[in-house]
């Protein structure tokens, strides 16, 4: 409750941007559209679907849009205390509830209009459906329920196939430990199960293969490398990349991330065998996704710190039960590392307070919001919005008025990937000589003007680098 108040009246607070403004932008259209635009983008159609039906009964209000992935976000939170308590006990359990509930980058993209915290949701539920298919005497249910929610996930967002690959290394782990080693490979129930996931996920795996070359993934990716690694650490714990700490920041950062190691190296020391085991999937929940970006990076720079939020939670998890073991000594070391944990959190959760949804790839804060207020409040019939490119185009459509048109410039025959949706629009300017039979436009821009428009410019508004100038 705590965690979906605190990232919910942060997002209220926040400006729509622009992957956000895709989303409802996609979402509007009818189910058969959205899924040819899903096909023509990098993600699969499912989130968008859920959220079509959604924003469709609450009439696009951006506090249910908001509300929906913090349902989401706090569910996550539940499923995965459910799956702790089984795994570890209540007492440990709520200590790491505790810690994943103020992890400030769960907060963050709980209350993104993306698919983010549904594939938290969906990822912590099919641990747990795996976890219960792998207790003694369950029911094979569990293999079809932990089936089906990994070809939703697949339907939700590809990068779940990263959690997929570390409960595959932790299944096998334990098949090679046990007697089941000395079992025929295909006898292994998780095979089935995966197979069966396949199979569910068939029907899209040429719009998934077609998606691996169409281009359409954004350049904003890194090479997971050992900063961008330890960044994974400071975005969970202060919600701050590693070159944007301050001193005091850094200092408190080693403190609690030394403090975290050492809470995972004593849990690991005192754990039972089957404490041992499960702290083993918590790790892998967070350490093979981790490791598959290092392989893939020497090919391609995949990772953004929002593509792996929907594992942050193990993370979190993992450094949650750590404590829990450790203070069970009540050492006054445990007190001390606990302390500095929850410190580092609740400054990471401050600085999100301040810092909202600051966009890291394009160094700036949205704000969207206002400007197009600036605009549509005396656009009406006699004015129009003339954006700088289609990026921008589709930030305004998330706030602009109908009464007020939106016209974009691009030179760009085709429009592909996230401006998919404004292929073909006739609102599309091919020239930077801008004359349109309007009395006002209001020129929308990040950084400098780069369009040419027809009459007198008569003021421009800036808020951080987003700007509005105004001409009649």
């Amino acid at each position: 409750l705590v965690a979906s108040i605190i990232s919910l009246g942060v997002g209220m607070r926040q400006s729509i941007w622009f992957d956000e403004a895709y989303s409802l932008l996609v979402a509007r259209q009818s189910p058969t559209e959205i899924v040819r635009l899903a096909g023509l983008d990098t993600h699969p159609p499912l989130y968008y679907l859920l959220l079509h039906g959604w924003g469709s009964i609450f009439h696009w209000d951006v506090f249910w849009l908001r509300l929906l992935s913090v349902i989401a976000l706090a569910a996550s939170i539940v499923v995965m205390g459910i799956l702790l308590k089984r795994l570890f006990g209540a007492r440990v359990a709520a200590v790491a509830v505790l810690v994943v509930a103020l992890s400030p980058l769960l907060l963050r993209y709980g209350f993104e209009i993306r698919m983010y915290s549904l594939a938290s949701l969906i990822g912590v539920t099919a641990t747990y459906a795996m976890v219960r298919a792998n207790e003694q005497h369950a029911s094979r249910r569990w293999w079809i329920i932990y089936a089906v929610l990994v070809a939703v996930g697949m339907y939700t967002l590809y990068y779940l196939a990263l959690l997929w690959v570390a409960h595959a290394v932790w299944l096998l782990m334990r098949a090679i430990r046990s007697r089941k080693r000395y079992e025929a490979w295909y006898r292994w129930p998780w095979l089935w199960a995966y197979g069966g996931a396949v199979a569910l996920f068939l029907p899209w795996l040429p719009t998934f293969l077609r998606q691996t070359t169409n281009g359409a993934l954004a350049p904003i990716g890194q090479p997971m490398t050992a900063d961008t690694v330890l960044g994974v650490a400071s975005f969970n714990l202060l919600y701050q990349p590693l070159w944007q700490l301050d001193m005091i920041h850094s200092i408190l950062y080693l403190m609690a991330l030394v403090a975290a190691i050492f809470a995972v190296s004593y849990a690991w020391r005192y754990a039972t065998r089957q404490q041992r085991s499960s702290l083993l999937l918590l790790v892998a929940y967070i350490g093979v996704p981790i490791g598959v970006l290092v392989v893939v990076s020497f090919a391609r720079s995949m990772y953004v710190e929002r593509y792996l939020s929907h594992v942050a939670i193990g993370l979190m998890a993992l450094v949650g039960i750590s404590l829990g073991l450790w203070l069970a000594s009540r050492s006054r070391q445990a007190l001390l590392g606990a302390g500095v944990i929850i410190l580092a959190l609740l400054v990471g959760c401050a600085h999100l307070v301040t810092t909202g949804n600051y966009n890291f790839q394009r160094m700036s804060r949205p704000d969207v919001k206002g400007i197009s207020e600036v605009a549509t409040s005396t656009c009406r019939d006699k004015g129009a919005i003339v954006a700088a490119d289609p990026y921008v185009a589709i930030e305004l459509m998330a706030y602009a008025s109908s009464t007020c048109p939106i016209y974009f410039y691009s030179d760009s025959a085709y429009l592909g990937g996230g401006y998919v949706p404004l292929n073909g629009s006739p609102n599309q300017l091919t020239s930077k000589q801008v004359d349109l039979p309007y009395e006002r436009l209001y020129y929308v821009y990040y950084d400098t003007p780069q369009l040419a428009l027809h009459g007198e410019p008569r003021g421009t508004i800036d808020s951080d680098n987003l700007h509005v100038t105004i001409y009649r």
